[in-house]
């Protein structure tokens, strides 16, 4: 909607006043000339945010042919072939970053759990995940059909907070099939009352995936849970 608002806005402004290249000390005294400005600024910083390189002047002259209705520089099929290449270029591009990026957050996974494992406090379970208890807890150990409610903080190895319910101020309800395999391991071990931090490798958490704009791929995340209660679901 921002943008389609800010392109009519633009539209209408070269209509009028043409399309030239801005230098630095033009200002920007006019409603017209400020949502022009925030226009380009929005699509520089997608064109950032996808990788894309753009050459300013030939971005502007497309602009500026079909403003002043001038017979396009390119063909229909020209224009489709160079944006199709540009856009497989970048593909290469982001695919290679994410793969280094595996990679490195692979190996400061290992690097970080290889350490954290001989802390006198930490267990460390077959399937490699790693947990401390800050408090037991009392009771039954849930059942993998139990409704539970817990409390609960998530970071990455460098402390970086992705969620917290803590922060929201409200518990979370689930059971064992909604959440990673890293968490169902430790929740089955832990009784209401029960407070602890878990450290989950890859293969226990979202793996080579990731999962939103925080959790990137190979990560090895942080939790501290804390199980308040577990309970029959409703019949």
């Amino acid at each position: 909607m921002k943008k389609q608002l800010l392109t009519t806005v633009l539209l209408a402004t070269l209509s009028s006043t043409g399309l030239t290249a801005l230098a630095d000390d033009t200002k920007l005294n006019s409603v017209d000339k400020k949502a022009s400005y925030a226009l380009g600024s929005d699509l520089a910083k997608n064109f950032q945010q996808q990788g894309v390189e753009i050459d300013i002047p030939a971005l502007v002259l497309g602009m500026q042919d079909v403003m002043e209705n001038k017979s396009l520089r390119l063909t229909d099929a020209e224009m489709q072939q160079a944006v199709n290449e540009v856009k497989k270029q970048v593909m290469q591009k982001q695919a290679e970053a994410r793969k280094k990026l595996a990679e490195d957050n692979a190996q400061k996974g290992e690097a970080f759990l290889a350490k954290n494992k001989k802390r006198d406090d930490v267990k460390v379970t077959k399937s490699g995940l790693q947990y401390r208890i800050i408090e037991p807890g009392k009771g039954a150990t849930p059942k993998e059909d139990d409704v539970l409610t817990a409390n609960y903080k998530g970071t990455l190895i460098d402390g970086t907070e992705f969620d917290s319910s803590y922060s929201r101020g409200t518990p979370i309800e689930f059971q064992m099939g909604d959440v990673i395999p890293g968490w169902g391991e430790a929740l089955k071990m832990m009784k209401p009352g029960a407070k602890w931090e878990i450290f989950v490798p890859p293969s226990l958490g979202y793996g080579s995936k990731g999962a939103g704009d925080i959790i990137g791929p190979n990560e090895t995340l942080i939790f501290t849970i804390e199980l308040i209660k577990a309970e029959k679901p409703a019949s």
